[in-house]
């Protein structure tokens, strides 16, 4: 796996298969049609990036997609529960790093389910 967490980021991983997955230089955009439209030169700009990094391996684009990433602000999730006395609880907000926090998340609220204490509860809740 390799992971630029620049801004705007990148990153490639190795499928089972032998393909490689990449993705990163995400935009900010309020028209779904317009960011399908810039598909193509994205497609470009990762193939590019791809090459730069790894010239020695040969690359063939596949299948390509576009996708919209609910983020916060602060660009961190929300873990908890908005009613102590309720069992109703909200893990959202992830952006592009569901696979990591949503691990963080479910470690939370079963903590929050057992009634124990959980420093993600504090750090991620809405009012941080």
């Amino acid at each position: 796996m390799y992971w630029n967490t620049d801004s705007p980021y990148l990153y490639f991983r190795s499928t089972d298969d032998g393909r490689i997955m990449m993705g990163g230089g995400d935009r900010d955009f309020k028209n779904a049609k317009r960011r399908d439209a810039l598909l193509y030169k994205k497609e470009s700009e990762l193939t590019k990036a791809f090459a730069k990094c790894f010239p020695e391996i040969p690359f063939i684009l596949d299948y390509s997609w576009a996708g919209t990433f609910g983020e916060t602000k602060d660009g961190l999730p929300y873990f908890g529960k908005e009613d102590p006395q309720s069992k109703q609880h909200y893990i959202l907000g992830f952006g592009g790093n569901g696979i990591t926090f949503s691990v963080m998340g479910m470690q939370a609220i079963l903590h929050s389910i057992n009634n124990t204490p959980h420093p993600y509860l504090e750090y991620y809740k809405f009012d941080r």
